[in-house]
């Protein structure tokens, strides 16, 4: 009766180190690594960095009425997702933040390309609103229009500043004129359509904003 007692014993045993241990082909034991879960790097308001694991974070959140956001998916050095604790000050400013970057990027991948349009700084007024029109059926269309103004060595800025001025007026329904750059005897500028101008003008908007030099 003991031996069988016995033989019952060692069978658990057997059994039970099968299911919780790994043993090596020269039957050495393998030590059971710990399983992490949910491990997460932790990145306090003062910008304090630690390791911690996903739940214990939002109970830290929770104890200091902080806001648990999270702001990468996987660190690639660290194969871990990054979050951060962040005041509701902080949290409603990187929100606005996000859906300003979410709004730039959704404008610039309907953009189909880029135009150039070059003027000399001596361009008579007709000149120049013929082109802004020509300009205004480009940003329609969802171009970018690149504007390079040139003039003589001793042009005056103001030239300049008249033209630019002028274009800005008159197609403030149209687009917006971005990085301005005056250099030497040359003036470069972008103009981004605007949301509204891919889905066509209103009629009734076509003469407004225009004027003379």
């Amino acid at each position: 009766m003991n031996k069988v007692i016995s033989l019952c014993r060692l069978k658990s045993i057997l059994d039970f180190r099968t299911i919780t241990m790994k043993i090596s082909a020269d039957g050495k034991n393998i030590p059971k690594q710990k399983f992490l879960e949910n491990r997460i790097t932790l990145i306090s308001p003062d910008n304090a960095i630690a390791i911690t694991d996903l739940k214990s974070a939002q109970s830290l959140s929770v104890r200091r009425d902080l806001k648990l956001v999270k702001i990468q998916d996987e660190d690639s050095k660290t194969r871990r997702p990054v979050y951060k604790l962040m005041t509701n000050a902080e949290y409603h400013q990187e929100e606005l933040l996000r859906r300003k970057q979410k709004q730039e990027e959704k404008q610039n991948s309907a953009i189909k390309g880029q135009k150039l349009v070059t003027l000399s700084s001596r361009i008579a007024v007709h000149d120049l609103m013929t082109n802004i029109k020509k300009i205004e059926k480009l940003l329609a269309k969802h171009y970018e229009v690149k504007v390079v103004v040139t003039g003589e060595d001793n042009e005056k800025y103001s030239t300049y500043d008249t033209i630019y001025n002028t274009m800005e007026k008159n197609l403030l329904s149209s687009g917006k004129l971005v990085q301005r750059r005056n250099k030497g005897n040359t003036l470069k500028f972008q103009i981004l359509p605007s949301r509204e101008s891919s889905g066509g003008k209103d009629p009734s908007d076509q003469n407004n904003n225009k004027g003379p030099l």
